[in-house]
C-alpha cells in the first residue's frame, strides 16, 4: 500500500470513530461495575512474528528462516469501559524483528580440516517502535465478573530508517587465509510510518481493585519492515548463491492489561446554615 492511500485510510478510520462517538449507543450505561476502574490501563505481553520469506534468485544455498519472538508494552485507554461498545487507544512500545534464522554450511564448502558441517543459528531486533492504535471493542458481559471482547481497528506506527546486518566469515586453522561465506544486507523502507490493520479477541474480570484483561491480537502490516538480500560466496566447491530476504513485520501477541480502580472521594459533604448572629451552623450534627 502506498503511503498516500495509508493515510487516507487511516484518516478515513478516524472520522469513522469520531462519528460513532456521537451515537447514543455511548450515553447508555451497561456494566456499572466496569465504571470503577481507571479508563487508563497498564499492558505488557509476549508477541512472536512470523517467520520472513527468502525468494532465490540463483544457486543451490539456503537456510531457515524461524518466528522471532518479542515483547509488547505501553498503556491503554478505554473511552467508555462501562458501555457494550467502545474505542480503544493507548501507545504500544514492541522490540522490532530483524531476523531469526539458521543456517548449515557443507563440508565440501569449507576448509578441508574442518571437522564437519557448520551449523548455527543468529537473531536480531532493531530499535523499538512506537505504535498508537484505534480499535473499535465489542464487550460482551458473560458473568457477574467476567467479560469477553471482539475488537478490530488499525494502528500507526513510527519505525525510524536503518539498516542492518549479518556476516558469518571462517578462517583456515594456519589463519593464513580468512573468508565471508554468508551474508544478510538488510533495511527497513524509507517511510517511517506504518499502518496495520488489527483483529483480536480477549477476556477481563473486575477484581476488589484491578479490572484484570487478557487480549490476543493479530496485527497486519500494509508494507514490509524489513527488506534485502543474502547471499552464500567464496565457497569451496558450490557456485555463488544469492536471494532476496523480506519480513512481513506481522505478529500474534498475548497482552496483559490493568487497569486499577478509582479512588474513593473523601471529600466530606457539609450543609451549613446561618444563625441569628451570623455564624455556620452544621446541620450535619
Amino acid at each position: 500500500m502506498t503511503n498516500k492511500k495509508l493515510l487516507t485510510s487511516l484518516a478515513g478510520f478516524l472520522i469513522c470513530v469520531f462519528s460513532y462517538s456521537q451515537v447514543s449507543i455511548f450515553h447508555n450505561q451497561d456494566y456499572s461495575q466496569l465504571a470503577k476502574y481507571r479508563k487508563m490501563g497498564i499492558m505488557i505481553g509476549p508477541m512472536i512474528y512470523d517467520k520472513a520469506d527468502i525468494i532465490l534468485q540463483y544457486g543451490q544455498y539456503t537456510f531457515e528462516n524461524k518466528p522471532i519472538p518479542g515483547l509488547t508494552f505501553g498503556l491503554e485507554y478505554d473511552f467508555y469501559p462501562d458501555k457494550k461498545w467502545s474505542f480503544i487507544s493507548g501507545l504500544y512500545v514492541n522490540s522490532e524483528a530483524v531476523y531469526n534464522i539458521r543456517y548449515r554450511i557443507l563440508k565440501k564448502d569449507l576448509y578441508p580440516d574442518w571437522p564437519g558441517d557448520l551449523v548455527d543459528k543468529a537473531k536480531a531486533y532493531a530499535i523499538k517502535s512506537f505504535s498508537v492504535p484505534i480499535m473499535l471493542q465489542l464487550n460482551l458481559q458473560t458473568g457477574t465478573k467476567s467479560f469477553i471482547n471482539f475488537r478490530t481497528g488499525l494502528k500507526l506506527m513510527y519505525f525510524p530508517k536503518g539498516e542492518a546486518g549479518f556476516v558469518l566469515s571462517i578462517s583456515d586453522s594456519a589463519l593464513s587465509d580468512y573468508r565471508e561465506i554468508f551474508g544478510l544486507n538488510l533495511k527497513s523502507p524509507d517511510f517511517p510510518l506504518f499502518g496495520s490493520y488489527i483483529v483480536g479477541t480477549g477476556v477481563s474480570y473486575a477484581m476488589e481493585k484491578i479490572l484484570l484483561k487478557m487480549n490476543v491480537i493479530y496485527v497486519m502490516n500494509f508494507q514490509k519492515t524489513i527488506t534485502g538480500e543474502y547471499q552464500f560466496a567464496n565457497l569451496m566447491s558450490s557456485p555463488l548463491t544469492r536471494g532476496y530476504y523480506e519480513l512481513t513485520g506481522n505478529y500474534l501477541a498475548l497482552q496483559f492489561s490493568i487497569h486499577f480502580k478509582k479512588p474513593k472521594n473523601r471529600w466530606l459533604k457539609v450543609n451549613l446554615q446561618l444563625d441569628k448572629d451570623g455564624e455556620p451552623i452544621n446541620l450535619n450534627k
